[in-house]
């Protein structure tokens, strides 16, 4: 197996469409993700060669600021990545309002290995997060209650999950202990970070334009959020990207807390552990 560095999880944006415009989320900024648009397939490709160059073996997730099961190609992107990764584990983090039986049957077959759904807390219910709300989601769709559900709290908070073909999480999110998004969104900004930050140390993100962002946060229709776009996979390798001096520096940075270099990241709540 290759010796070069790899991320632990890499998320690539296939698509630009989200339904939903959440106050928690830049998307309800921005008038971009209003229309779909997906990421040339030739684009898609250069991504997962690169990784099946390093018998890449990390989680990789099929969304970033979109909704991945609104997104007609994915059952053939996730087929494609499967054929090409085969250890890989494949991953969906979805709002749930796509998944229907056949799609979700169509994922377990091209090999998704682990599934997300995120319920979020409605206004009426004053955003609170329950397993209750959890349970009463799931009685709706019966295709995802065999098998054993067991009651957990993640980090970000209530959760259902269950181990099987496809490793599921039915999770209700508090919304509170969200990042701002690089400053997007300082209704979730910190007064200032103090702790070191590991994102960049693990995650590596792709819109779906092909360019490689700093972190998951950065917002690419965010004007100010450009410089920290790091080259697009239409002209370089994913992986070089990540390994190169700029990508370390910024990870080296971050390991001690120093944001000079990237402001954006001073008042943001990250809370990953170090890998």
């Amino acid at each position: 197996m290759s010796q070069v560095n790899l991320p632990r999880y890499v998320e690539i944006e296939t698509s630009r469409y989200c339904n939903r415009r959440c106050s928690w989320c830049p998307n309800h900024l921005y008038k971009e993700r209003n229309s779909q648009e997906l990421m040339d397939w030739s684009t898609l490709q250069s991504v997962i060669k690169s990784l099946s160059r390093h018998d890449y073996e990390g989680w990789l997730a099929f969304h970033n600021y979109n909704e991945p099961l609104a997104n007609p190609r994915i059952i053939r992107e996730v087929a494609s990545a499967r054929q090409q990764l085969a250890h890989a584990a494949l991953t969906i983090y979805t709002n749930g309002d796509y998944l229907t039986d056949d799609l979700f049957r169509e994922l377990t077959i091209a090999g998704v290995a682990q599934m997300r759904i995120t319920v979020y807390p409605h206004p009426l219910h004053n955003g609170e997060t329950s397993h209750a709300s959890l349970w009463q989601w799931l009685e709706k769709r019966p295709f995802l209650q065999g098998g054993r559900w067991n009651e957990v709290i993640l980090r970000q908070g209530p959760a259902l999950v269950k181990d099987n073909r496809m490793a599921l999480e039915i999770i209700s999110p508090d919304i509170s202990r969200y990042y701002d998004r690089g400053g997007t969104l300082p209704a979730l900004s910190i007064s200032r970070e103090d702790r070191p930050c590991f994102i960049t140390s693990h995650s590596l993100s792709i819109d779906y334009r092909g360019d490689i962002k700093m972190c998951c946060n950065v917002v690419t229709h965010h004007s100010p959020h450009q410089q920290y776009l790091f080259g697009n996979v239409r002209e370089c390798d994913a992986i070089d990207v990540w390994n190169s001096p700029r990508f370390a520096a910024i990870r080296r940075a971050h390991r001690q807390s120093k944001w000079s270099d990237t402001p954006i990241c001073a008042t943001c709540r990250q809370e990953t552990p170090q890998p």
